[in-house]
Protein backbone atom coordinates (compact mmCIF):
# COMPACT_ATOMS: atom_id res chain seq x y z
CA UNK A 1 0.00 0.00 0.00
CA UNK A 2 0.80 3.18 -0.48
CA UNK A 3 0.96 6.48 1.79
CA UNK A 4 0.77 9.87 1.95
CA UNK A 5 1.35 11.11 5.11
CA UNK A 6 -0.11 14.58 6.62
CA UNK A 7 2.24 17.16 8.03
CA UNK A 8 1.28 16.49 11.01
CA UNK A 9 2.62 12.96 10.95
CA UNK A 10 5.99 12.87 12.91
CA UNK A 11 8.50 11.90 10.37
CA UNK A 12 9.60 9.60 12.77
CA UNK A 13 6.53 7.24 11.60
CA UNK A 14 7.23 7.60 8.31
CA UNK A 15 10.77 6.43 8.59
CA UNK A 16 9.01 3.29 10.43
CA UNK A 17 6.98 2.91 8.10
CA UNK A 18 9.73 3.28 4.80
CA UNK A 19 12.13 0.49 6.41
CA UNK A 20 9.03 -1.85 7.00
CA UNK A 21 8.64 -1.43 3.40
CA UNK A 22 5.36 0.63 2.61
CA UNK A 23 6.52 3.36 -0.03
CA UNK A 24 5.45 6.62 1.72
CA UNK A 25 5.30 10.40 0.87
CA UNK A 26 4.81 13.22 3.35
CA UNK A 27 3.14 16.29 2.08
CA UNK A 28 6.40 18.59 1.97
CA UNK A 29 7.90 16.31 -0.13
CA UNK A 30 5.22 16.28 -2.71
CA UNK A 31 3.69 19.43 -2.50
CA UNK A 32 3.43 22.33 0.08
CA UNK A 33 3.15 23.31 3.60
CA UNK A 34 -0.48 24.55 4.92
CA UNK A 35 -2.21 22.07 2.33
CA UNK A 36 -6.16 22.12 2.89
CA UNK A 37 -7.51 18.59 3.95
CA UNK A 38 -9.46 18.53 0.99
CA UNK A 39 -6.72 19.39 -1.31
CA UNK A 40 -4.76 16.91 0.67
CA UNK A 41 -7.77 14.57 -0.28
CA UNK A 42 -7.92 15.20 -3.84
CA UNK A 43 -3.99 15.05 -3.93
CA UNK A 44 -4.56 11.55 -2.58
CA UNK A 45 -6.61 10.70 -5.08
CA UNK A 46 -4.35 11.73 -7.71
CA UNK A 47 -1.46 9.73 -6.69
CA UNK A 48 -3.13 6.99 -5.28
CA UNK A 49 -2.51 6.89 -1.90
CA UNK A 50 -4.31 6.43 1.38
CA UNK A 51 -3.68 9.45 3.58
CA UNK A 52 -2.04 9.08 7.02
CA UNK A 53 -3.04 11.99 9.45
CA UNK A 54 -3.55 12.69 12.99
CA UNK A 55 -6.38 15.65 11.87
CA UNK A 56 -9.48 14.55 13.26
CA UNK A 57 -11.01 17.59 10.99
CA UNK A 58 -10.01 15.29 7.88
CA UNK A 59 -13.40 13.12 8.94
CA UNK A 60 -15.56 16.16 8.00
CA UNK A 61 -15.06 16.41 3.93
CA UNK A 62 -17.65 16.30 2.10
CA UNK A 63 -19.37 12.86 1.18
CA UNK A 64 -18.36 13.39 -2.51
CA UNK A 65 -14.69 13.18 -1.76
CA UNK A 66 -15.38 10.74 1.52
CA UNK A 67 -16.33 8.34 -0.82
CA UNK A 68 -13.08 8.55 -3.02
CA UNK A 69 -10.17 9.18 -0.31
CA UNK A 70 -8.42 6.18 1.95
CA UNK A 71 -7.30 7.84 5.23
CA UNK A 72 -6.17 6.85 8.48
CA UNK A 73 -6.44 8.67 11.23
CA UNK A 74 -3.48 8.10 13.92
CA UNK A 75 -3.95 8.59 17.31
CA UNK A 76 -0.22 9.33 18.90
CA UNK A 77 1.04 10.45 21.91
CA UNK A 78 3.95 12.92 22.16
CA UNK A 79 4.87 16.76 20.81
CA UNK A 80 2.07 17.40 18.33
CA UNK A 81 4.58 19.72 16.80
CA UNK A 82 6.82 17.77 15.22
CA UNK A 83 6.29 17.47 11.79
CA UNK A 84 7.44 15.15 8.69
CA UNK A 85 9.42 16.85 6.48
Amino acid sequence: MKFIADENIPYQVVEVLRQAGYEVSTVVETTYLGMRNDELATLSIQLQRAVLTRDADFTHLGQALMRKIKAIYIRLSGDPNIMAM
